[in-house]
């Protein structure tokens, strides 16, 4: 095996994760979306659950920092909160209020948007990664044994002058899925020859919702955050306040249906 060119299929953090990390190995990293990436940090079709609550816990911070240096000053200087899980939360649990205190534990609140933004462009500026954009994977190709795979078969969204959708075989050393619970693999797999991997299926009997809010400028209180801790089986409800960036606070709410662990 080479370590010419590698192909991320899929734009998630995960994708954009892996790229980041293939760009030290291999010569040209492709990272293949079927949505076009918007220019500012805004909702994407490709990420519904970016409506939702999202923070980056310390280690994530730690991994994210190692591979995107200053990242997390950035995040910072573009809004993201910087959130003591101790001090800065008020936590209601089956045990009561939790005691609050100074600790070297924080968390990153933000929305979804803004970190996917500003790690996309984060990846843009290194010279060996290409985003294909609006365009999605349609097959893997192997080689010309079949012992292996060697890219995969991609159509363009934009259409040809003829009015048809463009098709192209783009080959590589290594292709790398991240395309999440939508990905079709295993029948990409079964195409060129192979056994697909057995599909294993965990129901967290879990729903959710969110809004978002604006409070009044002259809002004061000592937390950041207000956690409604669940406590099943009597309480299956459970609810996340957090700040975001552009003085808008998000509020979550879940419930669970299952009562057995």
């Amino acid at each position: 095996m080479t370590n010419n060119h590698a192909i991320v299929i899929g734009g998630s953090m995960a994708g954009l994760v892996v790229a980041r990390i293939l760009s030290d190995r291999f010569l040209t990293v492709t990272l293949i979306e079927r949505d076009q990436f918007p220019e500012e940090a805004i909702p994407r079709k490709g990420t519904p659950q970016s409506r939702h609550i999202h923070v980056l816990l310390l280690q994530g911070q730690l991994i994210l920092e190692k591979l995107f240096p200053g990242l997390r000053d950035q995040m910072i200087a573009a809004g993201a909160h910087l959130i003591d899980v101790a001090a800065d939360m008020m936590w209601l649990n089956p045990a009561g209020w939790g005691v609050r205190f100074p600790s070297d534990i924080s968390m990153l609140g933000f929305s979804r948007d803004l970190i996917d933004w500003k790690v996309r462009r984060r990846l843009a500026a290194i010279n060996n990664i290409r985003f294909l954009q609006g365009s999605e994977v349609t097959g893997l190709l192997s080689n010309t044994d079949g012992t292996c795979v060697a890219g995969v078969s991609v159509r363009h969204h934009k259409q040809s002058h003829q009015g048809v959708c463009e098709e192209e075989q783009i080959h590589a050393d290594l292709v790398m899925d991240a395309t999440g619970r939508t990905s079709k693999a295993p029948q990409w797999l079964k195409a060129i020859g192979y056994q697909p991997p057995q599909e294993t299926v965990i129901n967290s009997f879990l729903g959710y919702g969110s809004r978002l809010y604006r409070l009044p400028s002259d809002f004061q209180a000592d937390w950041k955050v207000v956690y409604l801790q669940a406590a099943l089986p009597t309480h299956t409800r459970a609810a996340v306040l957090m700040p975001l960036e552009e003085n808008r606070w998000i509020l979550t709410k879940l419930a669970s249906t299952c009562f057995h662990i």
